[in-house]
């Protein structure tokens, strides 16, 4: 029995489902689904009564919900005091590898200057090991593409940048920015659900009432979906900061015919003061 195990399940219960538990927690619907599965053997009866739409608790997982929300909830005490008795001499700060580093500078600069401790160190990791680390209190602040990242956590924007529209090669040329609906019958070239471009990329497609074609490779990182559109795979969607020139790529429009953008936020844990101060500091960064 791990404490991920637990958390995954606390999740499930919340959300009534597993496809949104694996989304609060950063990880892949069928890791969270076995890692229930495994607790559950342990333990020797189901924990959740499951339908083809939900999830609900069985009789024995309401036995113990009271019991896992009181073993996290110790957890994060635990490790909030121990952190906030601390003379902090580190800032520790984690960002996706899609955050931009012009952004990424001035942010590390302002923490630097306020004097939030002696040392900065920063760490790039996946979006999943980011939020397993904010709640273990080893990170003060992540820097992550805008998503509901579960109630365990806050977040405020910090910084917006336009989404452009990368054409296959054998697509027409664009010269003018092109609306989201306009382009949706393509096939797009997609990356694994480890930066946030992905999900990112999923929610203008969901928000927009809108079906996505993906292509069935899925590109390592989002610098090779460039090159696998002028291979013709397929199309992609890029933030602005991520693009090189030559591509024909256009800005990507909204219904509204507003530009389509994404958003990056500062995201710390809830029961931990130093990740909100730290938030409060980065206030003159928030996206406009």
């Amino acid at each position: 029995m791990t404490l991920i195990q637990l958390e995954h399940v606390r999740h499930a219960h919340r959300s009534g489902s597993f496809s949104g538990a694996a989304r609060a927690c950063g990880v892949t619907q069928a890791a969270l689904s076995n890692s229930i599965a495994k607790l559950e053997e342990e333990l020797g009866e189901r924990i959740f009564s499951r339908t083809t739409k939900s999830v609900r608790l069985s009789p024995f997982g309401e036995t113990l919900i009271a019991h896992i929300d009181q073993i996290l909830s110790g957890r994060d005490a635990l490790l909030g005091a121990a952190r906030e008795r601390s003379v902090p001499t580190m800032t520790v700060i984690g960002h996706s590898p899609l955050f931009p580093s012009t952004v990424l500078a001035k942010i590390v600069g302002s923490i630097r200057d306020a004097g939030f401790g002696a040392e900065i160190r920063l760490v790039e990791e996946n979006l999943a090991d980011l939020l397993q680390r904010l709640g273990e209190h080893t990170l003060d602040i992540a820097l992550i593409p805008d998503a509901d990242y579960g109630p365990s956590f806050r977040s405020t924007p910090v910084w917006r940048e336009p989404l452009y529209f990368v054409p296959r090669r054998s697509r027409a040329p664009l010269k003018a920015p092109v609306a989201l609906a306009s382009v949706a019958s393509d096939t797009f070239v997609m990356v694994p659900d480890r930066c946030g471009l992905a999900r990112a990329t999923l929610g203008l497609f969901d928000e927009a009432g809108l079906s996505m074609h993906a292509y069935a490779g899925e590109a390592m990182g989002y610098h090779v979906l460039q090159e696998w559109a002028a291979l013709d795979l397929g199309s992609a969607i890029l933030p602005q900061s991520r693009m090189t020139d030559g591509t024909g790529a256009v800005p990507l429009l909204l219904s509204t015919g507003e530009p389509a953008r994404l958003t990056y936020c500062v995201v710390w844990h809830k029961q931990y003061e130093r990740g909100k101060q730290l938030a409060t500091l980065l206030r003159p960064h928030r996206a406009t």
